[in-house]
């Protein structure tokens, strides 16, 4: 590669310049987000390794002022590099057939930049998201995920400890869901847990 070629001061300073062209390209990830509005986001992944798991299918759901808004929802299978482990196929359900017309993931991740923005990204263990977007990212684009991020079940806790602060509070998703009386949708697809997620959401906005 080109960088390669280059002496130490002028390939740091193709790199830095490479980086500000690609925040450039997607500004609107550096800038305020818009108040009211938030992406519920949710991903599947081939394994639970957050230094080697691969994306395979991301949905975001758009929220507006509490109001869900899953027509807009974005939709995206990812082609893995490596070939799945049949073992958790059971578990999100996307077989390799699934994939043949996926993006490859720097596609994918540009759309999923374009159509988030800067608004804060909500999710039930969100931080496991982040960190698997921050590699691919930082990878792809030379800068780790901007966006705030919002945790479903810090919010549920909060809720329990206000109003039972001697109770034992069982975070999982199926109890949270349970408790605010929600459905479970299309458990462990992308677009089941993020509409899910936004209704529990809502629901504790309430």
């Amino acid at each position: 590669m080109l960088q390669n070629l280059l002496p130490g001061k002028l390939k740091s300073r193709w790199l830095n310049y490479q980086l500000n062209k690609q925040q450039h390209e997607f500004a609107d990830c550096f800038q305020p987000a818009i108040k009211g509005e938030i992406i519920s986001l949710d991903m599947e992944t081939s394994s639970l390794d957050t230094q080697h798991a691969e994306i395979l299918e991301i949905a975001a759901v758009p929220i507006r002022h509490g109001k869900i808004y899953p027509g807009q929802t974005l939709e995206l299978r990812v082609k893995p590099l490596k070939a799945l482990n049949p073992t958790s196929v059971p578990i999100h359900q996307i077989r390799e057939i699934d994939l043949q017309q996926a993006l490859g993931a720097e596609q994918a991740i540009k759309q999923l930049i374009q159509f988030i923005g800067a608004r804060p990204l909500l999710g039930y263990n969100i931080r496991f998201d982040q960190k698997i977007l921050n590699r691919y990212y930082k990878a792809l684009l030379g800068f780790e995920l901007p966006n705030p991020t919002l945790e479903l079940s810090h919010r549920y806790y909060k809720k329990k400890l206000h109003s039972q602060p001697d109770h034992i509070t069982d975070l999982r998703l199926e109890t949270i869901c349970s408790e605010l009386d929600i459905p479970m949708l299309d458990r462990h697809s992308a677009k089941g847990d993020a509409l899910t997620v936004a209704l529990a959401w809502s629901k504790l906005g309430k």
